[in-house]
């Protein structure tokens, strides 16, 4: 096979990308693929884990790690937003499989860009790698209600002792 073509075992056609290079468009056809290999094997970008006979839609990539699409070569490290030294990999499980918008990728419960979003409705990110619920519409209300009543007492009665 021409380099860096190899073949499927017990295959005679060489039309798989060696292991270090991903298969471009796996829509190509055998005989495209073996006049020009260098064009359509290229090389496993930076943090991925490129087998033998690996696809861009399938390209291994590493806990820790995003990409937005199974069509992108760009791997983004899931930063730790405030948490501990592993929070990017605790929100960002790699794998083969992007999903929807790299959702794939994301360990449960989180979702969107480096998965530094909590999936389910309602819900916010806390330290980095928890999801906690967010307060409810009436318990934010008090609150406010509670802060204003405290700040308008405080008010009244610095007026009165300063009269």
């Amino acid at each position: 096979c021409p380099y860096p073509l190899g073949s499927s075992a017990g295959s005679s056609s060489c039309s798989v990308c060696k292991a270090g290079y991903y298969l471009y468009d796996w829509r190509a056809d055998v005989q495209t693929i073996t006049q020009s290999p260098t064009e359509h094997c290229r090389d496993c970008p930076p943090n991925a884990n490129c087998s033998a006979g690996t696809t861009l839609e399938t390209l291994r990539i590493p806990r820790g790690h995003w990409r937005a699409s199974p069509n992108s070569t760009i791997l983004y490290p899931c930063r730790n937003f405030g948490g501990g030294d592993s929070s990017g990999e605790v929100r960002c499980a790699g794998g083969a499989f992007a999903g929807t918008v790299g959702d794939g990728y994301c360990s449960s419960n989180f979702t969107g860009p480096e998965c530094q979003l909590c999936s389910a409705s309602n819900h916010y990110l806390v330290d980095g790698e928890k999801c906690k619920e967010c307060a409810s519409p009436a318990a934010s209300a008090g609150r406010l209600a509670g802060v204003t009543l405290g700040v308008t007492i405080a008010c009244g009665i610095l007026a009165w002792a300063f009269r």
